[in-house]
């Protein structure tokens, strides 16, 4: 079997212009992208978050709550607030007190966050687990 000569043009195909520099392309097979919202989601064992955007006060509020169970039954309890004006600051405050444990909840958090900023920033209406409506019209 004959070696491929590589020319200029086959060359840069695999090579990616980067800001600081050049990135060799060196992928395998592609992947496909899929996330089912009820099948592969899986509750965080150190708890869950309530987001909701204080547009009064210019700041997002994160709720964290715990499922503790009290004789059989479940007992759901708000232990600490955070605020802040970015997402950035909130996830990572997050992740510094250990409020998460799974890589997914972080990137949900992150996701769920930067809607709320978006909506504390643009004046759009903000509900956890909903995407954001946008009327272009307006």
């Amino acid at each position: 079997m004959k070696k491929k000569k590589l020319t200029k043009k086959s060359v840069k195909k695999k090579e990616i212009q980067g800001r600081w520099w050049n990135i060799k392309k060196n992928t395998g097979r592609p992947i496909t992208a899929k996330y089912n919202k009820i099948a592969d989601w899986i509750i965080d064992p150190k708890g869950y978050f309530l987001i909701k955007v204080d547009k009064n006060n210019n700041l997002i509020r994160v709720g964290y709550c715990k499922i503790r169970n009290i004789k059989k039954k479940k007992i759901h309890e708000m232990i600490c607030e955070i605020k802040g004006k970015t997402a950035i600051e909130i996830v990572n405050t997050l992740i510094k007190e250990g409020f998460i444990s799974s890589l997914q909840h972080a990137a949900d958090m992150g996701i769920e966050l930067n809607k709320a900023e978006i909506s504390l920033n643009y004046d759009l209406e903000y509900i956890q687990d909903k995407d954001l409506v946008i009327n272009k019209n307006q």
